[in-house]
């Protein structure tokens, strides 16, 4: 079994849905300066995500969990989500944003080489080069350098951790979608994942205290509710591999919107990470065309 190509619908849906992803860490970050805690975006935007997700597949009269096959493919992709989940907002505790993102989006690289280990992908170097160099890229849009000697051995190990869940959450659905509908997929898989971490409002779940971190948990959930639809459709259209890669397009958008939103000022090396991860993208798609054209 082998990835299929980036297509333009694929490219559009994997812009589009990394525009709007982009601004999620913005809204938590502005969800906890207004008091609310990491619990309680945990939790909301994962439900929002859940809800959107089946509420869909109940207005399109789509049910969920029909078969014992239906019951176990919800429950691995579920419990990798939910792991993902829980390990990547735990690093946060431990590190700052950038570092916890950057060791994330790591998954790319392990989902590549897992990939070819499994005989689904041919290792190609234009591949291994232009996913090390927008992993470099990101490195300069999160500014990293600047964040280095606040990293914990705990915080980058649950980073870590995230990132190997990210590689099954993400191989798990670039196969359940071949042959089911990625809404289906993942609204089981959200559902499950949504109930797994449930418990965590015993360890937190505090509320905004004021209207502003209430606008930015609303916005927050929309965008993050209407990346999913995206990145579910995503993976069908482009598989795994290249769906993971295309998204290292959201931080790049995230910097954009903390710019935009909260403020913040780019920094020049920001600037010329953003250059660096479009950049890589594109010499990607351009040796990809080079490659399926040589057949």
């Amino acid at each position: 079994m082998h990835e299929t190509p980036v297509s333009r619908a694929g490219f559009v849906i994997a812009l589009a849905s990394a525009i709007v992803f982009g601004l999620w860490p913005a809204a938590v970050r502005g969800i906890y300066t207004a008091g609310g805690d990491i619990v309680f975006a945990l939790l909301v935007l994962t439900w929002a995500r859940t809800l959107a997700l089946c509420g869909f597949c109940l207005a399109t009269k789509r049910p969920l969990f029909v078969t014992r096959e239906a019951v176990r493919q919800g429950l691995i992709g579920g419990f990798f989500q939910a792991v993902a989940l829980v390990t990547l907002y735990a690093a946060l505790e431990y590190l700052p944003g950038p570092i916890a993102i950057i060791i994330l989006f790591s998954y790319t690289l392990m989902l590549l080489f897992f990939m070819v280990w499994r005989g689904e992908m041919r290792l190609y170097k234009a591949t291994v080069a232009t996913t090390v160099t927008a992993l470099v890229g990101l490195a300069f849009v999160l500014d990293v350098w600047h964040h280095q000697n606040a990293a914990t051995i705990k915080g980058v190990a649950l980073a870590f951790a995230a990132a190997l869940a990210s590689v099954g959450r993400f191989y798990v659905w670039g196969r359940q979608t071949k042959s089911r509908h990625p809404i289906i997929v993942g609204a089981e898989s959200f559902l499950v994942a949504a109930v797994l971490i449930s418990p965590a409002i015993f360890f937190g779940g505090h509320l905004p205290t004021t209207a502003k971190g209430e606008m930015f948990a609303f916005l927050g959930s929309a965008a993050t509710s209407l990346a999913a639809f995206g990145m579910f459709y995503g993976v069908r259209l482009m598989g795994s591999f290249r769906w993971s890669l295309f998204a290292k397009m959201e931080p790049v958008f995230t910097a954009i919107f903390s710019a935009l939103l909260l403020g913040e000022i780019l920094k020049t090396g920001q600037y010329i990470g953003i250059v660096i991860v479009l950049g890589s993208l594109a010499l990607f798609q351009i040796f990809e065309q080079k490659r399926i054209t040589a057949r």
